[in-house]
């Protein structure tokens, strides 16, 4: 059998570089290397795309080369902007190459947090109230936007950028000052601030794979994560060996668990996601809460997406195989329907 071959595309222009290298590295020591040939590419900070043994080149000297080495998939293990957020995909979609991620329009409505929530909250889904505070908005009266977060939302509150990943950028303030001194410091990474309700809970995340599209998008366990370090699930949290306990069934009741997955996979669903997803909530006084979905969850060592294929005998290499294997199948049925 003629060995495919794939391109790992890793590093990018996000805030989370450093993450995806990880992820890309951990990709290619997986890989098969008897069913695959393997080309590894990194994006530089500044947007080059670096081959091996050559010089970095710009993106449009790379279109070239992607066709050149004739690809046969792109395993996509780049997070955030430009990588995460529909722009690659729908760029590889014109370039007629599959993908081992979600498509163009999943990928940009999951990377907006404050879009995708809508979406999920029309559709039944329950989740955190949330307010979106723009620059302009904190420039023109912040003791305004104070008084009417703790009106509405009260303290301790969430922030985050609503289009990053990898917990970049949050801070959890417990109190008007903190809150004040916090929004500067999560507006770098944007144009706005999200503001979420704090719930109070237990934290769990629940990886959803649909590697074969003649059958139903199936829920991987539940994991409970518990961080050791840090007060809650942040970027140290993620990536730290040690720093969270991640228990894989997770230890909650196993119909609040079932919950949880029926959630997980309807935000799939509902979102347009394909080939997988990974859903993160908080269990609260009322049960389950979505708080966001993932389209290119982490590959790293420490992530919570292959404990979770593990968790019901998929190995890491096996995994990795599924998601090639889907990708090329979708692209083929795309193929097929033009």
């Amino acid at each position: 059998m003629q060995k495919k071959h794939i391109v790992v595309l890793m590093g990018g222009l996000s805030s989370e570089h450093d993450v995806s290298i990880s992820s890309g590295r951990q990709v290619m020591e997986s890989l098969n290397r008897d069913l695959y040939d393997i080309t590894p590419v990194t994006i530089t900070r500044d947007g080059h795309w670096q081959f091996p043994n050559g010089p970095a080149v710009s993106l449009y000297e790379a279109v070239a080369e992607l066709k050149r080495l004739c690809t046969d998939c792109v395993f996509i293990a780049l997070h955030g902007q430009f990588g995460e957020d529909g722009r690659l995909q729908g760029m590889l979609d014109l370039l007629g190459l599959p993908y081992t991620s979600s498509g163009c329009t999943a990928s940009a409505l999951a990377m907006d947090k404050v879009l995708c929530k809508a979406v999920v909250r029309e559709a039944g889904i329950r989740v955190a109230d949330h307010m979106n505070i723009s620059r302009k908005v904190w420039a023109a009266d912040p003791e305004a936007v104070v008084a009417a977060v703790g009106k509405r939302l009260g303290f301790p509150c969430v922030m985050k950028p609503p289009c990053q990943g990898s917990s970049v950028g949050i801070s959890i303030p417990s109190n008007v000052e903190a809150f004040r001194k916090a929004f500067p410091d999560v507006m770098q990474y944007g144009t706005s601030v999200m503001v979420e309700q704090f719930v109070k809970g237990t934290e769990v995340t629940c990886a959803v794979l649909e590697a074969d599209d003649s059958k139903p998008a199936m829920a991987l366990p539940v994991t409970e994560i518990r961080p050791v370090t840090s007060a809650y699930f942040d970027y140290e949290a993620k990536y730290t060996p040690g720093a969270s306990l991640e228990i894989t069934p997770a230890e909650i009741a196993p119909e609040v668990a079932a919950e949880v997955q029926a959630m997980a996979v309807r935000v799939h669903e509902i979102v347009g996601c394909g080939i997988w997803s990974r859903s993160d909530f908080m269990i609260g006084p009322d049960g389950p809460v979505w708080i966001e979905v993932n389209t290119i969850p982490g590959m790293t060592p420490t992530s919570l997406f292959p404990q979770g294929a593990a968790a019901i005998g998929i190995s890491y290499p096996q995994f990795i195989q599924k998601l090639i294997e889907a990708a090329i199948a979708r692209h083929e049925r795309g193929r097929e329907r033009l």
